[in-house]
């Protein structure tokens, strides 16, 4: 998985840890807006880069934050390669819709034949 071209190791969210851990972390971006609204600007970009590199740190490891942003502390390469993340991670779970849908019944189809 490339994010912020870097490349990191394929986050597998099908595995129960990984979804139990991606689950906490995105937990954690809930009603980021509101807990930022009232503070300075480099406050919330502080707080909401330091949520994203919690996020990186919890998936991938100790130290991730620093392979992927650097020493920088930029909200909108945060915001992006959180983005991308959850881009990355959603393709999997479509994955999954599919091979579901595949074998789901067609409920339409089964009222016809009755």
């Amino acid at each position: 998985m490339i994010i912020n071209n870097v490349e990191l190791e394929d986050l597998d969210i099908l595995d129960l840890e990984i979804a139990e851990k991606w689950e906490k972390s995105l937990e954690g971006m809930e009603g980021i807006g509101d807990k930022v609204k009232d503070m300075k600007v480099s406050e919330s970009i502080r707080y909401q880069c330091n949520a994203i590199f919690d996020i990186f740190n919890t998936l991938f490891g100790e130290g991730t934050d620093k392979k992927v942003f650097g020493n920088k502390v930029n909200l909108l390469t945060c915001l992006k390669a959180f983005e991308e993340l959850v881009l990355q991670t959603n393709t999997k779970n479509n994955e999954v819709e599919k091979l579901y849908n595949k074998y789901a019944p067609n409920r339409a189809q089964r009222r016809t034949k009755k």
